[in-house]
This record gives structure tokens, sequence and C-alpha cells, in this order.
């Protein structure tokens, strides 16, 4: 067991997995509700473990650079379809390890006419034959690119879906800005126009207080709010041990 895991049962952040996963069944419900309206929830509501799930073990987001919230998850597609990227209340696109077993649980959140449900819910686990993880001493990636049988969970019926992602984590030390310092860059300007000027393109800084200037993993909102409880005397300092964190639960040596 890694260090951060064996840190996790003394602090709150179970109680807070445990809260997500009641608020996702709830949401569940109210997507059957919504799936003729929206044809695509019939078939991306996915899982490959049973549901609920427990969830004891730390998740690590897959963000991309700056974290726009039109741009906020790096790319994961389904059966050829590229899954949304946005930044929602809800949502996560997220690894973590169980045993032997690489775990993605990606959801998004939608409202129509005020009902909130999930635009997808993928929670698929990935054995050591169907994941693979390079690191090249600064650059970490984590790829997947397989068929699997999963249970849709509004029919019951076992599916087979294609699924691939490459999930990439690069250096992150002095690719840390300031939200105000982030606002004036090129490429945030670049991508947001007129709206680089204003407030609530991040859709994570005001939590975090910061913005990441590269693809990277991020401590699952949850897990950073329990990071003092872990050891952990900023944000930023979480962040920055991320890396360390995958590495040891990858069994993979920094030299």
């Amino acid at each position: 067991m890694c260090r951060l895991c064996s840190a996790l049962g003394n602090s709150s952040y179970f109680s807070k997995m445990d809260s997500m996963v009641q608020e996702d069944s709830a949401r569940l419900e109210r997507s059957r509700g919504m799936a003729e309206k929206f044809p695509s929830v019939r078939t991306s509501l996915l899982t490959t473990i049973n549901f609920p799930p427990k969830i004891r073990k730390p998740l690590f987001e897959a963000r991309n650079a700056y974290t726009l919230i039109n741009n906020y998850f790096q790319q994961l597609m389904l059966d050829g379809n590229k899954l949304s990227p946005m930044f929602s209340h809800g949502s996560t696109r997220s690894i973590f390890f169980s045993g032997d077993y690489l775990i993605l649980l990606s959801k998004s959140a939608a409202q129509d006419a005020g009902v909130d449900f999930f635009g997808h819910y993928l929670l698929f686990h990935f054995e050591k034959d169907e994941y693979e993880a390079k690191f090249d001493g600064s650059n970490l990636s984590i790829s997947v690119n397989c068929r699997k049988k999963a249970k849709n969970l509004l029919s019951g019926e076992t599916e087979e879906h294609a699924i691939s992602f490459n999930f990439l984590h690069q250096p992150v030390e002095g690719r840390i800005l300031k939200k105000e310092e982030a606002m004036r860059s090129d490429y945030v300007r670049k991508i947001m126009g007129a709206r680089a000027g204003g407030g609530g393109i991040f859709a994570s800084a005001d939590l975090e207080g910061y913005v990441v200037t590269v693809p990277h993993f991020s401590p699952h909102p949850y897990l950073l709010q329990a990071g003092k409880e872990l050891g952990h005397e900023s944000n930023r300092h979480f962040q920055e041990h991320v890396l360390d964190y995958l590495l040891e639960h990858l069994n993979i040596h920094k030299n």
C-alpha cells in the first residue's frame, strides 16, 4: 500500500467519496427519464464492476493544460466518439488503482429544465495487459485502447464497447501560475479571445489557487480538500507530489 493510501483512513476523504457515490446513484435514476430526449445517454452509462462502487483509493483527474472550463479534461473516446471535456459540478475524469487494476471513473453532469442527469458515466477496470504506463524520466503517460464488456446501467444488458485514452502528466515544476498571471498568457488569449480578460474561465483556480499550464494529473477536489490531513502544507505542495504517488502505484522509479 502506498503512503497516500495508508493515510486516507484517518482523513475526511472516505466520507466525501461516499457522499459523491450517493449523489451519483440519485443522478443515475434521474438519467433514466432523460434517455428518450437525449438518446446518447442510453449507450454511455456503463460499468465493468459493481455499482454503486465503494471508493477507498485516491482519485487523480486527467486535466488539460490551463484547465479552461470548456476544455478541462483530457481526451477520452468511447466507440469512436469524443466524450465532453467540459467542467461541470459532479463531473470528473479520474483514474485510481485497486490491486493490479487501473480503474477509470469518468462522468459528466448535465442539466435540462432544472433536471440534473448524466451525459455519460463510465466506471471501467483494466487489467495489466489492457493498459500501458510509460515514464521517460520526466513525462508519464497512461493509455488504454481496447474493447471491454460492460453493463449498461439503464438497460441492465451486457454490451461490448471500444474505449481509448492517453492521459499525460508533464512536469509541473515552474509550470504553475497564479490565476491572474494565467489570464494574461498568450495561450489563453488565443483560445478564449475576448473572454480571456474576464473571470470564470478557469474552473479549478478558485479552489486550488493556481493554474497548471501543462497536461497533468491533479488530486480529485475531494482528495485535495483533505490535503492537510494527508500531510500536505498547501494545495500546490500536493499537486507537486502527484507524480510521486502515481509512480509508486505503478512501481516505476524516477531514476
